[in-house]
């Protein structure tokens, strides 16, 4: 297969002297970082992920988005639990940037076997979060699940990459997304204003699924029926950055 080129990356290459002259601006081409699986991560890079985590954890930032969060959007049991935590994960990438512009949110990919247990260099990150007043601090707590259950979780996502509407796909995926939340801790709820929704491993907890989206979207735009009845849903899940995708992209503020 021949490699693709984007126009931005034709930009790039360019004759300095057409870049001059056109004077496209800086901003039009942000920096671009790949997302890494978290089991590949450095020591550093890993040290420089908690530290802009705790970071926002001391500024209280962390407590708003978890607020957020735990309110209700519809972001939960709708067409918009992909699109909507996209969105919500690709704005706590970036303020995690804003401490250090390097960072990523990794993914974990719990779909295999090596890496069905919870993340050894997590596992003693337990931090307390502030929450804005009159909500008290919450302080994270675990008790990840043996890893046959994971392993049976992850057997269902075949099935699910399988379904041919967006409708019944996202439904699907959400179900998966609330086995793994639970497999982390029992008797978690997916929508109550739980630290545990924003911290790392939640967000990579999404791990394999959100990035297959894009591919598994792309077959709606020939259903005549879905592409009438579902256009916003299922453009937002195709268009929306992949928040832990292998192989996926995040563009620094």
């Amino acid at each position: 297969m021949e490699p693709t080129f984007s126009f931005a990356d034709m930009l790039r290459t360019a004759d300095p002297e057409i870049l001059r002259l056109v004077k496209i601006p800086a901003q039009w081409f942000p920096k671009i970082h790949d997302r890494e699986d978290q089991a590949k991560l450095s020591k550093h890079e890993r040290e420089r992920f908690l530290c802009a985590f705790q970071t926002l954890i001391g500024a209280g930032t962390l407590g708003q988005f978890v607020k957020i969060h735990g309110e209700t959007h519809y972001q939960h049991m709708s067409e918009r639990f992909l699109p909507w935590h996209r969105v919500f994960l690709l704005l706590l990438e970036h303020a995690l940037q804003s401490i250090h512009p390097d960072v990523t949110i990794p993914y974990w990919n719990w779909t295999k076997a090596a890496s069905q247990t919870f993340p050894a260099w997590l596992a003693s990150f337990t931090p307390t979060v502030p929450m804005p007043p009159p909500m008290s601090p919450i302080t994270v707590t675990r008790s990840p699940g043996p890893s046959s259950w994971l392993a049976t979780i992850a057997s269902s996502t075949p099935g699910v990459m399988a379904l041919s509407t967006f409708s019944t796909f996202t439904g699907g995926l959400e179900n998966i997304h609330n086995g793994v939340h639970v497999w982390v801790t029992p008797g978690s709820t997916r929508i109550s204003p739980d630290p545990r929704r924003a911290q790392p491993a939640r967000s990579w907890i999404r791990g394999l699924t959100p990035s297959r989206t894009l591919a598994a979207s792309r077959r709606w735009d020939t259903n005549t029926s879905e592409a009438e009845t579902q256009p916003k849903a299922r453009r937002a899940a195709s268009m929306a950055p992949s928040m832990a995708a292998a192989g996926s992209r995040s563009a620094l503020p």
